[in-house]
């Protein structure tokens, strides 16, 4: 939780650096993960009228000791969105609508579970990725400042890590180093409740 809180701040301070036409006017957090106990946060900046930065950071926690199963990750990213055809704008400065963009996100992750009755056979995953593609995704109006906004990201994700035993006596020794993993295909997606700053 802490380690979101200090990042929320350097993007705090890094959106002071963005072009005079940018100002951030909502902030927003993904529903499905924070119900699920994933704390997360974002911000949208407006650029123009049809153009907006949006960037966001996830922290995800668990840890089973009884199995030593274990699901960490600490991720962010940054999407360019271009809104079709924006409504609202005149009114509250932030648009609603359908959008498109590039986007790319970045992150690591600490992944292992107890999928065999074989302890020898579960395995643990250390490492890091990162991705890039479009964002699609549609925002809709609610009420003067609460939007909902239905996001997912497809593109080519490249993960980079080492393979550990789940548990016993070689859990921090690993079999393997710098495996590497590709995907393609959806890498996020989300519905995020937008809180508009500005009317």
């Amino acid at each position: 939780m802490t380690k979101i809180i200090k990042i929320a701040v350097i993007l705090f301070f890094v959106s002071l650096h963005l072009p005079k036409e940018a100002s951030c006017q909502a902030i927003k957090t993904n529903i499905p993960f924070l119900a699920i106990g994933a704390p997360n946060i974002g911000a949208e900046f407006t650029i123009s009228r049809k153009l907006s930065i949006s960037g966001d950071i996830m922290k995800i926690s668990y840890l089973y000791k009884t199995k030593e199963e274990v699901f960490n990750s600490l991720s962010g990213g940054v999407e360019l969105r271009y809104y079709v055809n924006p409504k609202y704008y005149y009114t509250n400065n932030m648009y609603d609508g359908f959008y498109i963009g590039p986007y790319v996100l970045a992150g690591n992750y600490n992944v292992g579970f107890a999928r065999n009755s074989d302890p020898s056979k579960n395995f643990r995953y250390h490492g890091r990725g990162v991705s890039a593609g479009a964002s699609i995704g549609y925002k809709l109006h609610l009420a003067d400042r609460f939007k909902l906004d239905f996001n997912i990201c497809l593109g080519y994700a490249h993960l980079n890590h080492d393979k550990y035993h789940l548990g016993g006596e070689n859990v921090n020794f690993p079999l393997e180093v710098k495996l590497t993993k590709q995907w393609l295909g959806p890498t996020k997606a989300g519905i995020s409740l937008v809180y508009n700053l500005f009317k």
